[in-house]
Formats: structure tokens, sequence, C-alpha cells
């Protein structure tokens, strides 16, 4: 269940399809997200569409609890960045478009391989938290990066997002790219975290 905090950001929509915008000057913004299963986790998928500015770092999805702010965090901008149990790694951006961009990123805690593709195409592998599970407990949210020892949100994510999906499960690449994005994300249904719509 997706919830917006303090505004409803909820009803402006992109012109062909639902999206939550972020507007740059009210930095308040973010969306509430009530997972369907714990998030607890050992390996995940995370796809969205978004039209975001190519600068600083931007929160896309932040889930923290009471022991750490950065349990599980993506950020876009000037790259894409993903915290993982306070743990931080990178992918350089190349693309400066400033259309809708699809993006997904995929853990797996056995390996601790982590990859990212952009509108399909795979950047290189890196490795971050081998061995790790996430804590369960925490809060989800979209648009801001949470600091619960203060309980404010900072980092916020300016600009439109849409069709975010969260899966306890690395999905295969095919499955990743946009052409048959719609199509898969129907699959895996008992990983399913967060659905677009739901």
């Amino acid at each position: 269940m997706l919830t917006a905090g303090f505004l409803l950001i909820s009803g402006i929509k992109s012109s062909t399809f639902p999206a939550f915008y972020f507007p740059v000057e009210n930095i308040e913004s973010f969306v509430n997200v009530h997972p369907l299963h714990d998030m607890s986790l050992q390996a995940f998928t995370l796809c969205f569409w978004a039209k975001a500015q190519h600068a600083g770092s931007q929160t896309v999805l932040s889930y923290s609890t009471q022991e750490r702010d950065n349990e599980l965090v993506m950020t876009v901008g000037a790259d894409v960045g993903l915290w993982i149990g306070g743990h931080f790694i990178s992918f350089p951006l190349y693309h400066k478009a400033q259309g809708w961009l699809h993006y997904c990123m995929a853990w797996a805690s056995q390996s601790g391989m982590t990859n990212f593709w952009l509108n399909g195409a795979a950047g290189k592998a890196k490795s971050i938290q081998k061995g790790y599970v996430s804590q369960a407990g925490g809060t989800l949210v979209l648009g801001k990066a949470r600091d619960t020892l203060l309980g404010t949100f900072s980092n916020g994510f300016t600009g439109w997002m849409t069709h975010v999906n969260l899966w306890s499960q690395v999905l295969s690449p095919l499955s990743v790219t946009p052409a048959f994005f719609f199509f898969f994300k129907k699959a895996a249904e008992e990983s399913k975290l967060l659905v677009w719509g739901n």
C-alpha cells in the first residue's frame, strides 16, 4: 500500500500513466510504503521508471530500522547509489537524457553481487555485504532518506516516479528489460514486497 506523506502527491499524473510527482519547491514530499511481507531480505530486485534531475544524490527508496538508517537505500542523480546494511556502492551514470529512464537493481546476499540495469543495459556488477540479511520491522519510504534518530527526512527526490516494484529475489536479466518488464512483473508473486498499484 502506498500513502503520501505531508502532501497528497499521488493526485498528479504524468501524461500517459499514473506517477508520483515530487516538486523541487516542496522538499517535504514523500510516500510511506507498507510492504506486502517483512523486509528481512537475503536478495532483492528493485525496478522503477523515473524522470529526475541528474545531479546530487536523490533518494528513490529508503528502508530504515531503529538500529540503522541505511538498511536499504537506492539513490539516483549524478550516479546510482545503493546502501545495504550501512555499506555503500555506486554505479556511474553515463546516460544524461532528461526523459523517462527504467532503472533496475538486484542484490544477492549469498554472493554479495549487485547488478544494475539502465533501460535494460547492464552495468558492471559489484559486490557488497556478502552474507548479510536485512533487518525486519523498519520503515519503507519513497522519495526521501530517513534519519531515524532525528525523525527527519533528507536527500529528496525531484521529478516523476512510477511503476516501483520490489521483489525478495533476484529476477533474470531478461525480466528487467523495459520491453519485457510489464509482462514479467506479474511473475514471482510470492516474492513481491512492493507492487505498483497495490
